[in-house]
């Protein structure tokens, strides 16, 4: 009997000592460019976790004032070569987004696997509130074409498959259908 307790007390230490901790399961931001913006009195740095930036391929974008986000209130309006503005997170309105805490960067602000929806020269305004007062600024982005085929030709190939199961679905149904047995017709 005390072998077992041994054992189980041995088994039960070595899986503690070989279970990953609940924090190291998530990994900090890969930044691989940054571009610095002087927004009023502030200076923002802005990273990306990709570059050269890419339409509709996701990323996560960092924003840091110099001296850090204590202290200070943000709010960003990214805009399209379009016009329009992006909603990035849950809570964005049309007027732009207040900025929140990077989910694996708690230091920053940020946004968290966003796609910027076309190619062309994206417009990101900025507006800090803090001790020094409010600062506005912009940051123009080159954001180049989709990456892989047209969306039209990947789609049509991702569909063919889909063109073949529905007139084979169709001939199926038809031929089981339980109105054109014999063995219906002779119990009514």
């Amino acid at each position: 009997m005390r072998r077992l307790i041994k054992l189980a007390a041995a088994v039960a230490a070595l899986g503690m000592l070989t279970t990953p901790t609940a924090y190291a399961a998530t990994e900090p931001v890969d930044v691989v460019h940054t571009e610095i913006t002087q927004v009023g009195p502030y200076k923002l740095k802005t990273s990306f976790s990709q570059w050269p930036l890419r339409a509709e391929k996701s990323l996560d974008f960092l924003f840091e004032p110099e001296g850090g986000i204590q202290g200070l209130k943000a709010e960003v309006r990214p805009i399209s070569p379009k016009g329009s503005v992006l909603l990035a997170q849950a809570q964005s309105t049309p007027d732009g987004t207040k900025l929140a805490r990077h989910p694996r960067a708690l230091d920053k602000w940020g946004f968290d696997i966003v796609a910027l929806t076309s190619p062309g020269t994206w417009r990101f305004e900025y507006e800090i509130d803090g001790p020094k007062g409010r600062g506005t600024g912009v940051l123009e982005i080159p954001v180049g074409n989709r990456p892989g085929p047209p969306a039209a030709l990947a789609w049509s190939l991702g569909l063919l498959p889909l063109a073949a199961v529905i007139p084979l679905g169709s001939l199926l149904w038809l031929r089981t259908r339980t109105g054109r047995r014999r063995e219906a017709w002779t119990w009514r």
